[in-house]
């Protein structure tokens, strides 16, 4: 069967009212890792009544290995569509095996923007980051924290103090 056939299958088996072949299909797509059906999945996390889905979903996301997932998951986290879910997508780039460091001007913006639970999320997608991040990500960064202190709500401004020191740190010469 081609790709775009068994795409179209795992996506109807996702969108059933039966929750048992819901949840075969989150195995399947375990199984298969098609990274074109993120956006699915997101969508279904969002939406789905049953706890149990979305616990599979969850873990299915936590479990991630492919990198060419990480655009989807920041393209959904940014939608106001899934603001519902958000930290639980914040969590997953910090859980997941995936490399999220190109987009720290995301998780800064969420920091600053976000509530007390965005913004601690956030914090621990970039504290824990194992990839040196390019000086010029870094001090702009920083900078825009700095400029935000003022501004910040008063339960992140010892996080943002502690955010600068571990982008300081992150830091490649």
């Amino acid at each position: 069967m081609n790709e775009i056939k068994q795409n179209k299958l795992i996506i109807n088996k996702l969108q059933s009212t039966d929750i048992e072949e819901v949840l075969f299909a989150i195995k399947e797509l375990r199984n298969t890792g098609n990274k074109n059906l993120i956006p699915a999945v997101i969508e279904l996390l969002a939406n789905h009544k049953s706890e149990k889905v979305k616990k599979q979903i969850t873990e299915l996301l936590y479990d991630l290995k492919y990198q060419a997932a990480a655009p989807f998951i920041i393209k959904a986290i940014q939608s106001n569509n899934f603001k519902n879910i958000r930290e639980l997508l914040l969590s997953v780039c910090w859980q997941s095996r995936l490399d999220f460091s190109e987009y720290i001007p995301v998780f800064i913006k969420l920091f600053i923007e976000g509530n007390f639970n965005e913004a601690f999320e956030a914090f621990t997608v970039i504290d824990s980051m194992d990839a040196k991040i390019e000086k010029k990500i870094v001090t702009g960064s920083i900078d825009k924290l700095k400029n935000e202190i003022s501004n910040i709500a008063e339960n992140k401004k010892e996080l943002l103090v502690e955010l600068v020191h571990i982008l300081e740190n992150k830091e490649t010469k």
